[in-house]
């Protein structure tokens, strides 16, 4: 049982948050003076985190929720899978959800889905993805879920995959740093999670549509910031203004989640001098604190940085070929042993027979 608990699942020794406090206004003079209620900037190679407010309080997302959605529909499915629309896919939704009208018995691929849920917030998209992966969105809240522990999520527990009003819909600046910084390691998500346009072709009940991205330091606005490269925008009565970002400069990647911010421009500067900060700042490792590692199941083929050669017992299969192979040696050792046992039994009776005569 013990040996079987052994294999089933091994962290890492960077596990949970380590020592000290990373900065926050009360630690560090030099911290930004930020308005929104919670927020974190780590580092999305190491982990390391540069700046905290609050960051496992439980909080409402709104649509950065559906960076996890994006990350469990490309992981597993694919771009060219083909999803028909059945029914009416926005039915309950509030009447300002963000939505691009998907109509009963449209035909869409994966890959359209996610580049609208990302780019248009499309929340009809999302139940679309969430409807195809998991068979239903209940079910593919499930998955959610369980990605998010596995990733190292301490806070969170999802109920859509949208991100719209519900109060059982919470997570933390720092799970959404942890669920990003997985996102940005991921070649297929980044496809859409860093697109900042994109061309929907005509489908069987529409035209082509052009979308561009809603988040502001992606594009030509007052807000731009240079080194940009990922972000997702939120927003719902209950969360306020979220934004997700991530940004390069000077070989570094950082990852910046600001929750329940007052209105949609305090959320753009509050990021903007969070990620100032942390680009100025060097990394202190005496006093150091970092996003925990996930969780990696051994045999899981589709994990990233799988643990290899450590196989439980009832994994290893041998063809009749291998055990033949791997059975010979111990074979020959067991016979010159047996051999050997049974010349030293006759020398010696034949010792006893001459010493008796």
């Amino acid at each position: 049982m013990a040996f079987s608990m052994l294999f089933t699942y091994i962290t890492s020794s960077s596990g949970a948050a380590l020592i000290s406090k990373a900065a926050d206004p009360a630690s560090d003079p030099s911290a930004p003076q930020i308005t929104a209620e919670a927020a974190i900037v780590a580092d999305a190679d190491t982990g390391y985190i540069y700046y905290n407010k609050n960051m496992h309080q439980k909080m409402y997302p709104a649509s950065i929720t559906k960076i996890l959605t994006g990350l469990v529909a490309v992981e597993n499915g694919h771009d060219s899978d083909i999803i028909t629309i059945n029914g009416n896919i926005g039915e309950g939704m509030p009447s300002d959800a963000a939505r691009i009208y998907l109509e009963d018995g449209e035909v869409i691929t994966q890959e359209e889905a996610l580049y609208t849920m990302f780019l248009a917030s499309a929340n009809d998209s999302a139940n679309a993805l969430a409807l195809h992966i998991g068979g239903t969105i209940e079910k593919f809240v499930n998955m959610m879920n369980e990605r998010a522990k596995e990733l190292g999520a301490v806070d969170s527990h999802f109920s859509n995959p949208s991100g719209l009003p519900d109060k059982n819909n919470v997570t933390s600046a720092y799970d959404m740093a942890i669920i990003t910084k997985k996102a940005l390691q991921e070649p297929a998500l980044m496809k859409y999670f860093g697109a900042k346009s994109y061309t929907m072709p005509a489908t069987n009940k529409r035209e082509p549509i052009a979308f561009s991205t809603m988040h502001k330091m992606m594009k030509n606005t007052i807000y731009k910031y240079e080194g940009t490269i990922a972000g997702k925008t939120g927003w719902e009565t209950m969360s306020g203004h979220t934004l997700v970002t991530a940004a390069k400069r000077n070989g570094r990647t950082l990852i910046c989640v600001v929750l329940k911010s007052s209105n949609g421009n305090t959320v753009y500067k509050d990021t903007r001098a969070l990620l100032d900060y942390a680009f100025a700042k060097e990394i202190d490792t005496s006093s150091a604190q970092y996003l925990a590692s996930p969780l990696k199941k051994v045999q899981a083929e589709t994990t990233s940085n799988p643990i290899k050669n450590v196989p439980p017992p009832s994994s290893v299969k041998l063809n009749a070929g291998q055990k033949d192979k791997d059975m010979a040696g111990p074979a020959i050792v067991l016979i010159c042993s047996v051999c050997l046992f049974i010349l030293l039994i006759s020398f010696g009776r034949k010792t006893i027979a001459i010493r008796k005569r």
